[in-house]
C-alpha cells in the first residue's frame, strides 16, 4: 500500500515539473531596457 502512495506521489511530482517546464517555456522573458542615455536631437544612422 505504501509503495502505491509513493508512485502516486512521484507522478504528482512529475506531473508538477512538466508543468514548471511547459510555463517556463510559453512564459516570454522580461527584455532588459537599456540604460544608455536616449540621445533624441541626433539623426539617425542611415
Amino acid at each position: 500500500m505504501q509503495e502505491q502512495q509513493k508512485t502516486s506521489a512521484q507522478r504528482a511530482l512529475e506531473a508538477l515539473e512538466a508543468l514548471d517546464q511547459a510555463w517556463a517555456y510559453f512564459t516570454p522573458e522580461k527584455r532588459v531596457e537599456s540604460k544608455a542615455p536616449v540621445y533624441e536631437d541626433l539623426p539617425l544612422a542611415a
